[in-house]
């Protein structure tokens, strides 16, 4: 729900073991508390303090779960807000239930296709909003596709937004998603995203080429 770079104050009462892309790592848990984001308040069970993928405060998914909010993106404009609901139009894609490795982490996974070469596959690739860099794991077309670099060619597309041209960060830690599609990617594809998250699964809707959302009257635009 909450990743903390400091305590801020707050009582650290545990430490608990998460997986980050250099692998296992401790970090400390939190007392619960509440907070405010964006005008919208919460209570908290815990915060991760530390966490060495994020020298950041933020936020992830279980937020917009607890609170039903939706997460805006506005790449032109530089901003996040949390609207009530996600305006209609623009193209609407349902989450993929998370690969069988990661069941617990029903977040915002969707089929992309990735070329390199000649090659093509279907992967199932996690929209992640807190990364600034696409990556993807070593061995996907094979350990001799990269076994001279860390970084590699390819182009990652959906029919209902196109393919992007990247040279995109290889990883090797077991028990992350085969691919990661970060921001670089998300707003060549778009200038806006929304992204709602439902109990269970939810969708994002995207609107490509720059085209205006049609938006409700509570939500943002």
């Amino acid at each position: 729900e909450i990743l903390l770079r400091d305590p801020f104050g707050l009582s650290l009462v545990d430490t608990v073991e998460v997986l980050a892309f250099g692998g296992n790592e401790m970090v400390a848990v939190t007392a619960p508390f509440t907070y405010s984001v964006g005008g919208t308040d919460a209570t908290a069970d815990f915060a991760l303090v530390g966490l060495s993928v994020c020298e950041c405060n933020g936020v992830g998914f279980h937020f917009f779960r607890k609170t039903g909010t939706v997460l805006a993106l506005d790449f032109p404009a530089g901003r996040a807000d949390f609207p009530s609901v996600a305006p209609e139009g623009g193209v609407s894609l349902a989450f993929e239930p998370p690969p069988p490795e990661l069941v617990g982490f029903d977040s915002a996974f969707i089929e992309v296709e990735v070329q390199f070469g000649e090659r093509a596959r279907t992967v199932l690739g996690l929209l992640d909003t807190g990364a600034n860099a696409s990556v993807m794991r070593r061995d996907l077309f094979g350990d001799g596709a990269s076994a001279a670099s860390d970084r590699l060619n390819v182009r990652i597309g959906r029919a209902e937004l196109g393919a992007v041209a990247a040279q995109i960060t290889l990883f090797d830690t077991a028990g992350l998603p085969d691919l990661i599609i970060g921001t670089d990617i998300m707003r060549v594809w778009s200038d806006r995203w929304f992204f709602t998250f439902a109990p269970r699964g939810g969708r994002v809707n995207v609107f490509p080429f720059r085209e205006e959302p049609n938006a409700p009257n509570d939500a943002v635009r």
